[in-house]
């Protein structure tokens, strides 16, 4: 683990960050005492999905087709005519 100071990252960002980078945790220091910690992100975790497991895919089928006055019919019937 490296350390730097206040000042150093400061003056020396660019120079800080590509430790970073390479994977290396920084301690930031102030009069001696560590203030900060920067560190590499932690990489995403990959996953896969299955989707046979889907519900939707694993759904029964419909029923029947509505014929055109069927399907009027229940239109109808939701809105209260």
């Amino acid at each position: 683990m490296r350390t730097t100071t206040v000042r150093e990252l400061r003056n020396n960002y660019a120079k800080v960050i590509k430790w970073v980078a390479k994977g290396e945790e920084v301690e930031v220091t102030r009069r001696g005492k560590v203030v900060a910690k920067v560190v590499p992100p932690v990489a995403a975790k990959v996953t896969t999905v299955d989707w046979a497991q889907s519900a939707a895919l694993n759904r029964p089928a419909w029923g029947k087709a509505l014929t055109a006055k069927e399907s009027a019919a229940v239109l109808a019937d939701s809105q209260g005519s």
